[in-house]
């Protein structure tokens, strides 16, 4: 069972808006404990080498562990290094994410590159976000070598 049923009101627009709310309390609070350890780095996500930027070879579809989803190809300011959300703007799109997911709805598998370290998401960092705020494990994607 995943643990964001036992955050369910029954009415999935509101518990879609409240996975939102609780992924951007926790992102504040990490990035007030790292500024209170000494970090002054913003916490986004780990950018890979320049090698992984470029071109690889045929995608195979795979189901990952979210754990070991690393960092984003192109690093956005809006999500921390855990992939939460670091800013508003996201909410719209990071709801409807989290409302499919809490109806049900097939969601289509990320992309992402396979690295030594982990992967690095090319395409699907709210569909990950939500993944991993919402208590899943593991996550649909298609992964490419490189």
């Amino acid at each position: 069972m995943l643990s964001w049923l036992s955050h369910s009101t029954g009415l999935p627009f509101l518990d879609a808006r409240d996975d939102f709310d609780r992924a951007r309390r926790a992102q504040f609070v990490a990035g007030a404990l790292r500024r209170l350890a000494g970090s002054r780095g913003p916490g986004v996500p780990a950018t890979p080498p320049d090698e992984v930027r470029q071109p690889a070879g045929v995608p195979r579809l795979a189901v990952l562990p979210l754990s070991r989803i690393v960092g984003t190809v192109e690093p956005s300011p809006h999500f921390d290094e855990r992939l939460r959300p670091a800013s508003g703007r996201l909410r719209t799109r990071w709801e409807r994410v989290a409302l499919a997911a809490r109806r049900g709805v097939a969601l289509p598998p990320i992309t992402v590159r396979e690295r030594p370290d982990g992967y690095y998401v090319l395409d699907g960092r709210h569909r990950v976000s939500v993944a991993r705020a919402t208590g899943q494990r593991d996550i649909d994607a298609w992964v490419t070598n490189g």
